[in-house]
């Protein structure tokens, strides 16, 4: 990234097969979602669980506790950009 040295962005397409989640996890930096076909339902922590349409974006913050699943009978595809630190893992599972 231009001027950031110490960051970089992983983008990738994630197939949701229906039924399917995250469970609870956090990211390093920026994680910014597009669903491309069906329907996820993201929630972070604290907060009420969101349904995201084909077309629809969201957006989760460092360090936010938050999860997303597939939680219908069709399958889902989304496009996720991650502006993350550099050498840090993508994604951290949380413990409870």
């Amino acid at each position: 990234m231009t001027g950031q040295p110490d960051k970089e962005v992983v983008a990738l397409i994630v197939e949701w097969p229906p039924g399917s989640g995250t469970g609870l996890h956090t990211h390093p930096g920026d994680e910014y979602t597009t669903v491309l076909e069906g329907e996820v339902v993201g929630r972070k922590e604290g907060s009420e669980a969101k349904t995201y349409g084909a077309g629809q974006s969201y957006h989760n913050e460092p360090g936010v506790v938050h999860e997303a699943n597939n939680k219908a009978s069709a399958p889902a595809k989304t496009f996720n950009v991650f502006v993350v630190e550099k050498g840090k893992p993508v994604s951290e599972p949380v413990k409870r």
